[in-house]
């Protein structure tokens, strides 16, 4: 038996090699095949500030609703996760339902970055490229949708601008951040240093990043590794797959002040849940929220555990606000194979029910 067990595990070991002999090296093939296919909605830029971009989509219904839309994504990665793919486009359905769409690219930062605080990219960035939104669609107002970091943004921005926001979208942005995930433990101030980490490298590196976020689950890549292998001469899985191997490995580095506040007044303080979260010297209140408000979370979310997003729904002050709670993950309920028909329908409806007057 034992000869058995250890000829098994020799044959196993050899394949295994040959799996990871092959990923490995079509690794910088799949990437570069990745970048082919990602953010290919038609748009245009219509504002820029640094690395900065605002894109505004072409339209694809012969209708639009009159109040716009601004996505804002993470802060730390790039903004195609919401366009991926043409067949995998969260962008693209909105389109088609006549929605008048606009993203924040926030580029990739570097050390002219360095110094400019949460504070900033928030009051300053954000709300230029809100004011932005405001000339191109003629709105008063415009319908804000964060996922991830972004939907943090968006509800703090809520609470500064409300003249600004005709609606709320929280998909999948932490609220809660002392939560039962794994980055409110790593963040502890025990763990992390936040003062010695930024005073020593400035911005957080894209490296650094991407380490931690691949230990959380430190197995994914042997797996992906194997559905490679076993499906490589699958076309449409490999497009899927190239797309997201591009931007699951492709995250930007992290602003150093920015980073500074982010960890120390969210992740240890829990300042944004206790009432004393400050941007621009104002207390920000999630309870001024009175904005139509639908928040969206995961329960199957590892970066943004589902109850910690959902809290939203019971902080607002808004008589009409909504929340689904989605049997996926993080990145899944935005771009997997369920995504067209579990958030997509319901996340489109919602937006157009509210975008279908404006007091331009």
């Amino acid at each position: 038996m034992d000869d058995l067990l250890e000829r098994w595990a020799g044959l196993w070991g050899a394949g295994m090699a040959q799996v990871w002999r092959s990923y490995t090296a079509a690794k910088d093939a799949i990437r570069a095949y990745g970048r082919t296919l990602v953010g290919q909605t038609p748009a245009r830029v219509i504002y820029t500030e640094g690395r900065l971009r605002l894109l505004h989509y072409a339209p694809q219904a012969e209708t639009r609703h009159p109040v716009p839309v601004l996505c804002v994504p993470s802060l730390i990665n790039h903004y195609y996760i919401m366009d991926l793919t043409p067949e995998r486009s969260l962008v693209g359905s909105l389109l088609r339902r006549g929605l008048d769409v606009y993203m924040l690219d926030w580029g990739v930062a570097t050390d002219a970055d360095r110094a400019r605080t949460l504070d900033e990219y928030i009051t300053g960035l954000l709300g230029r490229c809100v004011q932005a939104v405001q000339r191109e669609s003629g709105a008063r107002a415009v319908a804000l949708l964060g996922y991830c970091m972004g939907g943090m943004m968006a509800a703090v921005y809520s609470v500064l601008r409300p003249a600004d926001v005709a609606a709320l979208v929280n998909l999948a942005g932490p609220i809660n951040y002392h939560d039962d995930g794994i980055y409110s433990v790593w963040t502890r101030p025990e763990y992390l240093d936040v003062d010695l980490l930024v005073d020593t490298l400035g911005n957080i590196p894209a490296e650094l990043l991407n380490f931690t976020f691949h230990m959380v689950r430190p197995t994914d890549e042997v797996l992906r590794a194997l559905d490679y292998w076993e499906r490589r001469d699958d076309d449409a899985f490999v497009r899927r797959f190239a797309a997201m191997q591009l931007w699951t490995n492709d995250p930007t580095p992290f602003p150093g002040e920015a980073f500074r506040k982010y960890i120390k007044d969210l992740y240890q303080r829990n300042a944004l849940i206790d009432g004393i979260f400050t941007i621009g010297g104002e207390r920000i209140d999630l309870a001024r929220i009175t904005a139509p408000t639908l928040t969206i979370a995961a329960r199957r979310d590892h970066i943004a555990p589902w109850e910690s997003v959902a809290v939203l729904h019971d902080l607002v002050s808004s008589a009409d606000r909504q929340l689904i709670v989605l049997e996926s993950g993080h990145i899944g309920m935005v771009v997997g194979s369920d995504a067209h028909t579990q958030l997509w329908p319901r996340l489109g409806a919602w937006l157009a029910s509210r975008a279908g007057s404006s007091d331009a």
